[in-house]
């Protein structure tokens, strides 16, 4: 039996202020894994290091996970979900005010865009980067992983090609690359500018501004305006 096999339990339907009350409990167990999982990574992290952080017993994890690699799946789903939710939350507030212009929209004017989409907790991006991270490269190391992996990563490309092309549209640009390959090297292009301010210990402000020029850059070089 190896660390990774997900062990599966019966349960007992619960009530609904026990189901509330275990929502809650799950939440809380998951955003201490996220803190734990960023800090030492999952194979370093215990059971027992999760639950001291969230301020639980072992039998609290145990009544909604049936192991660590289980909450580690649960919690990549729900940050990807957030993710994906935060992103066209987003696009709806910054869209309007290019749409809304019947100038061309030049670098600069993208690169306003890009840096009020951007606005946000860069912290929680560097966190995000480090977990994302573990799971890439245990798909690596363990092939078992990598089929769950590969879907998580469809699954959020995909969407990320329908948000992106939206936005495009409505700027009245279009892909200038195959879909999937454009997002890919957006997505690449971001990563690849979070883990270099990681590395340079850069402040909040340096880091939005690598990933403005970034991701300015990027975006001009995967579309091209509508003729």
């Amino acid at each position: 039996m190896t660390i990774w096999e997900v062990h599966t339990v019966t349960a007992i339907e619960p009530t609904a202020p026990e189901t509330s009350r275990r929502g809650r409990t799950r939440e809380r167990l998951l955003d201490a894994a996220y803190d734990v999982f960023a800090e030492t990574g999952v194979h370093s992290a215990s059971v027992e290091q999760i639950c001291e952080r969230a301020s639980f017993s072992r039998g609290a994890f145990y009544s909604n996970f049936s192991s660590k690699e289980e909450l580690f799946f649960a919690l990549m789903e729900r940050e990807n979900g957030a993710r994906i939710t935060g992103l066209v939350e987003q696009m709806g507030r910054t869209i309007p005010r290019v749409v809304e212009s019947d100038e061309p929209l030049s670098a600069e004017t993208l690169a306003v865009v890009i840096l009020d989409f951007l606005q946000g907790p860069v912290t929680d991006s560097r966190r995000w980067c480090v977990v994302e991270s573990e799971f890439e490269l245990l798909a690596l190391r363990d092939p078992r992983i990598a089929p769950q992996y590969r879907d998580f990563r469809a699954r959020f490309d995909a969407s990320l090609v329908q948000i992106v092309h939206g936005a495009l549209r409505q700027v009245r640009r279009d892909f200038s690359l195959e879909p999937t390959t454009a997002v890919r090297l957006l997505v690449a292009g971001y990563d690849d500018a979070v883990k270099q301010s990681m590395l340079e210990d850069e402040s909040e402000s340096a880091a939005l501004e690598r990933l403005r020029t970034t991701l300015t850059a990027i975006v001009l070089a995967i579309s091209v305006a509508d003729s």
